[in-house]
């Protein structure tokens, strides 16, 4: 059915004084504003995610400290122990002992890629020891080739100058690595 025709419509739309629908410039106006709303928007939600970034930083950082503090303790209440009366004699049996040699390295290699250490050469869950994190610092003391042609590295992390995250390895543990992680061996 077509539409009806009043012919009181001409009267209603553009008699002076009628509601204007708007034009061009109208909706270039309203896209201005959507587009300013919309940039508000996102320059919100990218300043929260990089505050939420530096948090999560400033966590990992915060949890490393607890590890080495956690671990400096440890160390210091077994020598502690160690340094009591009773053990004395024993001490003094072991310091006239000849001291094992050190561990002969293969040379020393900076982590580029960060990924588990492990404590075989070996993927599985329960092998992970912790994390090595990109620019850290080891030393590599044996290298295993296993028979699918995967190049293997046992090393020792001397040092590890960013944090990165809670799981990261303590600086003197030791535990193997694929060598995809590692960078080139220097001596």
């Amino acid at each position: 059915m077509p539409p009806k025709i009043d012919p009181r419509d001409w009267d209603r739309h553009f008699r002076p004084g009628a509601p204007r629908r708007g034009g061009p410039l109208q909706t270039l106006a309203n896209i201005l504003l959507i587009m300013l709303a919309l940039g508000i928007l996102g320059g919100a939600g990218f300043f929260a995610w990089n505050y939420g970034r530096e948090q999560a930083q400033e966590t990992a950082a915060a949890a490393s400290r607890r590890v080495e503090t956690t671990t400096a303790a440890a160390i210091a209440t077994r020598t502690a122990r160690a340094a009591t009366p009773t053990i004395a004699p024993t001490l003094a049996a072991i310091a006239e002992t000849p001291a094992l040699p050190a561990e002969p390295i293969l040379g020393r290699a900076t982590v580029i890629n960060g990924g588990n250490l492990r404590s075989e050469p070996r993927v599985a869950p329960e092998t992970v020891v912790g994390q090595v994190c990109v620019n850290d610092q080891v030393e590599v003391l044996e290298e295993q080739t296993l028979a699918n042609g995967a190049r293997w590295y046992r090393l020792r992390v001397i040092s590890a100058p960013n944090p990165c995250v809670a799981e990261r390895a303590a600086v003197g543990v030791v535990g193997w690595v694929s060598a995809s992680l590692l960078g080139p061996l220097s001596p």
